[in-house]
């Protein structure tokens, strides 16, 4: 394995020219004339093959490098141009000029031994675009060698003449095929493959995975800051685009190449430094200072080589890609309604369920058999006139197994043999004569008779125990459905004589006092708070882009775990409330994140309808699988026995900027100014209520209509100072002191309802903070707390009290009267961004040359970041887990000149492989002919990045008021 020199040695193996010739003589053409003498003749065929190998391998490599040097990626509409496939035009240009190269140098070949002299040719070809083609599919070319870095051609047609004098003696065709040491087929298929990975969506490897993975640590960091309170206004801006796309593009080069043009590394360092000085700062300079920092680095020959590493590793710790989402309001909501805080109190009705017995007189017939006697009819010719029947039961004691209990419990029984005697007498006549007949039907059946008991049926617990405090309660029912049945013997006789067979009567007796609902409130608060701290773990990314359902994934964990929440069995009456208490609050837990689970499928949905704007979903799905650590990429190995070959790479610029760089200044043909590179980047959710596709606003709950959450209107407020003009500040503040004012006379109802005076329960609620402030404490919840502390309450009706301010704040904050309009608060918002960027435009102008003015930037600054921004996911208190914000960024660019340099050593010398938009030609005929185009290296590529942050504050996001950042360039 050869050593790896500080240029990325590419692997080439030495390789020796062979000459395959498959016989001595193919097709020989013999004349009238016998040969003059075979040892003279053997003797100039062997010279012959000899400079004919030399020929051509020498041939085949100046073509090579013709073709390396001025690369045909895009066939000319011209006669030579024509004949190239449109699919390979860089090797069928190849394959053409080593045929013409190849004609001219047989065309010197002439070896002489004893009088024979052999000849060398190949058929001349006509300068139209079939005789082109004719000659083009004349030759084969391929890469050759253990690593692809050779070349190995075949040429068909080449025609040996053997003559003595004037008289031809003898011909051959042949079809050599050798190997030369030329990788201009390799530096054209991995430059190829650079192209096309830096025009890869984030769906493929290449530039828009890499930029994704590059971009996600940086907004990810700075959208964090900007949610704790940082200045930062603009998450991702152009600047941010330019530099991760540049070191992608190196990261590009680095994984095809082997290695990175130096200057460009030089050109990111200097960028890296800029932005960070841009960040903290708050925009020192422009565009153009930046261009000029990074190009003179750039060019910076001495400079010593900065230690490169990716952009999404220039942090010092990657904040996790996870979000963590809680069951949290959901439980409390199933609570309340179970307890009856602001519902019919469910929780009572069961507990007087378990108290419940319920008794039946079960009763079991069996048939015996029958006897007949006597008869039915008094012969022919008379006539029935009247017919009357007599019914008998006897019952006699028996000895039997009362009936099956079938989850009863007998508590008497017994069994009866019943005999039916049915008597019937028809009368008949015939003229005057009359007469009566009588018949007799006796049947025998066996009667189980059977008093039973259960404790009533309650979801979630086992059957209860009927002794102990049920035992009263127990005696009651029995004797009750025993008296309604007419006792043991009477639901016997009913029995036997066909009444019924199953249920004679049914009573139910509740017991007073068996359960101490204090105790069974506690317990079900303990098991409250379990519940609520269940939680799950979903890719933030995926869940703000619309991909996961963190309600689904809550439903069923604790599908899966519930019953590690549930108390041991037991058949005491307490138990059994415990149990059923237990399982009832779980099944409404279950509800409650069901119908959250259906309402995010809708939300995901919208999610997808405003991202689809910019970006597919399937192109989505691929930025959403490349938010990850960016890192340096490891060029792939070869096998380099003698390490004479090591590529270089040499762009222009190497660095690509946004702003304008003049073509001179780069060294590169033409004149003019250029854009290298074209970016933007669209803020998808600039606000909570802002301009947001129409499907997404029907699909999220308290998103769309004219109004605002209490907290949107609230941080908005706070954000604004005296600069903001007072016409747009007085609405605003008068829409959320209102609200804020409905908010709480309903907390304010809800303490009275539960007992405490209104004098204690306003000055619970009273505070001397700002409107703003006040009303962000109404919506954050943390009135609540201070409200339950102010009062005497203490253990159950503590927790009852908090329970019921939490729902009734919870509801009041989805009423429209807490809901402040829309526009008061966008046009407040407006206003408030229009003031602090003129102020920061003002001081960039200005430059920073104080303290004062550093500090007074970075609160301009942060009040401009601290505006509302983002998309509340389930943005409904106590439901709302996360703000997402979706970045869509393109990029467009173009290197004005793209070299790859194989230095082979030794006297083959380098060969370099150039795309600078230069034509193609070819000489044929003392005729330049053009063939095409080497079209510069350009990329165009687009992803996504998601921001995920926790709930409440400002959110995350674009809030200078330029949703849409474009580059100067573009559309590149």
């Amino acid at each position: 394995m050869g050593a790896v020199n500080d240029r990325a040695r590419v692997p080439f193996a030495l390789v020796g020219v062979v000459l395959l010739i498959s016989s001595t003589t193919l097709a020989a053409t013999v004349g009238t004339h016998a040969p003059p003498g075979k040892p003279a003749a053997d003797r100039a065929v062997d010279g012959a093959t000899a400079e004919l190998a030399t020929a051509l391998r020498g041939a085949a490599d100046e073509a090579a490098t013709d073709a390396a040097t001025a690369p045909v990626t895009t066939r000319a509409n011209t006669t030579a141009g024509r004949a190239l496939n449109e699919s390979q035009p860089f090797r069928d240009a190849l394959r053409l000029r080593i045929y013409l190269r190849a004609r001219a140098r047989l065309g010197e070949i002439a070896v002489r031994r004893g009088g024979v002299t052999v000849t060398a040719s190949l058929p001349a070809i006509e300068p139209t675009t079939e005789g082109y083609r004719t000659a083009i599919e004349r030759v084969r070319v391929e890469r050759a060698g253990s690593d692809g870095a050779a070349l190995r051609v075949e040429l068909d047609g080449v025609e040996l003449i053997a003559a003595d004098g004037n008289r031809i003696i003898a011909t051959a065709e042949r079809s050599p095929s050798f190997v030369i040491a030329n990788p201009s087929l390799l530096l054209h298929d991995r430059t190829a493959r650079f192209e096309t990975r830096a025009n890869a969506p984030a769906t493929r490897p290449g530039t828009g995975r890499r930029l994704t993975a590059r971009l996600y640590p940086l907004v990810w960091t700075r959208g964090y800051a900007q949610y704790g309170g940082a200045p930062v206004s603009n998450v991702l801006a152009t600047r941010h685009v330019e530099v991760a796309t540049n070191d992608a593009l190196l990261a590009e080069q680095r994984a095809v190449f082997g290695a990175v043009d130096p200057a460009g590394r030089r050109g990111m360092a200097a960028a890296g430094r800029r932005v960070a000085v841009t960040d903290a700062l708050a925009a020192v300079g422009g565009e153009k200072a930046r261009t000029d920092d990074v190009l003179e680095a750039a060019n910076g020959l001495d400079a010593a080589q900065p230690a490169h590493e990716p952009v999404g590793a220039r942090r010092r710790q990657t904040p996790a890609p996870e979000l963590r989402v809680g069951i949290n309001a959901s439980a409390d909501r199933a609570l309340a309604d179970l307890v009856g805080i602001d519902s019919e109190d469910d929780l009572s009705r069961l507990i007087e369920r378990v108290q419940t017995v319920e008794a039946r007189v079960h009763v079991e017939r069996e048939h015996r058999g029958s006897t007949q006697r006597g008869d039915d009819s008094a012969g022919s010719g008379w006539e029935r006139t009247g017919v009357t029947t007599t019914s008998r039961v006897e019952l006699r004691r028996a000895d039997g197994t009362p009936p099956k209990p079938d989850g009863w419990k007998t508590r008497e029984s017994a069994t009866f043999d019943a005999t039916i005697t049915e008597t019937t007498t028809r009368t008949w006549r015939r003229g005057n004569e009359t007469r009566t007949t009588t018949a007799t039907v006796e049947r025998r059946s066996r009667i189980r008779v059977a008093v039973q008991a259960r404790t009533l049926p309650v979801d979630g617990a086992p059957a209860g125990a009927l002794d102990g405090r049920l035992a009263n309660a127990t005696e009651r029912a029995t004797r009750r459905a025993t008296q309604s049945a007419g006792g043991l013997r009477g639901a016997a006789r009913t029995a036997a004589s066909g009444q019924t067979t199953a249920e004679a009567a049914r009573a139910t007796a509740t017991a007073q006092h068996t359960t101490d609902r204090a105790r069974l409130e506690s317990r079900l608060r303990r098991l409250h708070q379990h519940v609520r701290n269940v939680s799950v773990t979903v890719s933030a990314p995926a869940a703000g882009g619309g991909r996961a359902n963190p309600p689904a994934l809550l439903r069923d964990e604790l599908a899966d775990t519930r019953e590690g929440f549930r108390s041991d069995a037991g058949t005491t009456p307490q138990h059994r409330a415990r149990l059923a208490a237990e399982a009832a609050y779980l099944d409404a837990v279950e509800t409650r994140l069901e119908t959250r689970a259906d309402r995010h499928v809708e939300t995901n949905a919208g999610i997808d309808d405003a991202t689809a704007e910019y970006l597919d979903n399937d192109r989505l799905d691929g930025a959403l699988a490349a938010h990850r650590q960016a890192s340096q990429p490891t060029a792939e190995s070869y096998t380099d026995p003698a390490g004479n070959l090591s590529l270089a790479v040499d762009t222009a610029p190497a660095y690509l900027p946004t702003g304008s760089v003049q073509r001179d200044r780069i060294d590169v043909r033409g004149g003019g100014s250029i854009r290298p590179l074209s970016t933007r980047n669209v803020n998808v959710f600039v606000t909570p209520h802002g301009r947001i596709a129409k499907s997404l606003v029907n699909r999220i709950p308290f998103i769309g209509g004219d109004r605002v959450a209490l907290s949107t209107a609230a941080e908005t407020l706070a954000a604004m100072d005296t600069s903001v003009p007072k016409e747009r500040r007085r609405p605003l503040k008068r829409a959320v002191a209102a609200s804020a004012a409905h908010v709480r006379g309903e907390l304010l109802a809800a303490m009275v309802d539960s007992g405490i005076s209104e004098q204690a329960a306003r000055q619970s609620l009273e505070t001397d903070a700002t409107t703003a402030d006040a009303a962000l404490a109404l919506a954050n919840g943390t009135v609540v707390d201070e409200a339950v502390n102010s009062t005497d309450a203490d253990g159950v009706e503590r927790e009852r009290l908090r329970l019921r301010l939490e729902t009734t704040l919870d509801d009041a904050l989805r009423d429209d009267a807490a809901r402040p309009p829309r526009r008061p608060t966008t046009a407040a918002a407006a206003a408030a961004r229009r003031s602090y960027r003129k102020q920061l435009e003002t001081l960039a102008s200005d430059g920073i040359q104080s303290a004062e003015e550093r500090a007074r930037r970075r609160a301009l600054g942060k009040r401009m970041g601290s505006l509302p921004a983002g998309l509340p996911i389930a943005p409904v208190p106590g439901y709302w887990y996360a703000t997402a914000n979706v970045w869509y960024v393109s990029v467009g660019g173009t290197y004005e000149r793209f070299a790859v340099r194989a230095n082979r050593g030794g006297p083959a010398g380098a060969t370099t492989y150039l795309r600078d938009g230069r034509a193609a030609w070819v000489h044929h005929d003392g005729e330049r002919r053009r063939l095409g185009t080497a079209t510069r290296v350009s990329f165009r590529t687009e992803t996504a990045v998601v921001v995920v942050v926790p709930p409440g504050r400002s959110g995350v996001g674009d809030t200078n008021g330029v949703p849409d950042e474009r580059s100067s360039g573009w559309p590149p």
